[in-house]
């Protein structure tokens, strides 16, 4: 098994990460899971992902797919979003076995859960790839690194802030893209005496519904605090709070 990481560098780099991402899923992910199937005459891809309402998701169903015409021009992608359901991941991968995927690009929604998940998926013979986030038993692994990615974020919020202020962190699904990134987040908050993190447990799904139930919930439980990380990857995150003030709550 491989692990490959991106480094992030900046706050700001969200999108040259997101095409980082994709590169490397392409050309490692894929490209080493093909080789390992060089003597095959055919190959069929699947790939699940924890929610197609989430634009990095397209982004890279896009660059996986467009890398694997590169390898083979006549190949089938198969493509299904979990909507963070692991059971409804589970019938998926059911159905990439049934169909003779005999690679997997697994972006798993539950880290423990999908365990039996890559088991089936190596008893059927597949290579199972793991991308933005880890599976247990996966041949291969590509991810940012979360933990630094938590970091720069996270120090950035302290320096804004001049090491002094109330901040929450949102979570999310328990993926460890999320929980690395929450990681990285709390080391930096507890090396700052000034911040106070008020909540990081409450979990807003990978969607926008449900960082705007979350946002309300955090909006109405504190109702002076600062900023907010995000743990997801979603862009477009800030609009979740918006309709919450226009409700009369304040975040400053």
């Amino acid at each position: 098994m491989f692990t490959a990481h991106v480094q992030p560098t900046c706050p700001g780099s969200a999108r040259r990460f997101n095409r980082k991402i994709l590169l490397l899923t392409g050309l490692l992910a894929l490209g080493n899971a093909a080789s390992a199937h060089a003597d095959d005459a055919a190959h069929k891809i699947g790939v699940t992902v924890g929610s197609l309402g989430n634009p990095f998701f397209i982004a890279t169903i896009k660059g996986i797919t467009q890398q694997a015409k590169a390898l083979a021009p006549t190949v089938p992608v198969q493509t299904a979003s979990a909507d963070y359901d692991i059971g409804k991941q589970s019938s998926q991968v059911d159905s990439f076995i049934a169909a003779g995927n005999d690679l997997v690009m697994f972006n798993a929604v539950d880290y423990r859960a999908a365990a039996p998940l890559g088991r089936r998926m190596h008893a059927s013979g597949a290579t199972v790839v793991a991308f933005d986030v880890g599976a247990p038993g996966a041949d291969a692994t590509v991810t940012t690194n979360n933990v630094k990615a938590g970091e720069i974020a996270c120090q950035y919020i302290v320096d804004r802030l001049h090491g002094r202020g109330d901040v929450v962190i949102v979570n999310g699904p328990p993926v460890t893209a999320l929980t690395d990134r929450v990681k990285g987040c709390q080391s930096v908050f507890a090396k700052a005496p000034g911040i106070n993190l008020l909540s990081s447990n409450l979990d807003a799904k990978g969607s926008r519904d449900g960082g705007l139930a979350v946002g309300q919930s955090v909006l109405v439980r504190f109702p002076r605090w600062t900023p907010c990380l995000r743990s997801t990857t979603r862009p477009r995150w800030v609009s979740n709070w918006r309709p919450a003030r226009r409700d009369g709550m304040s975040s400053s």
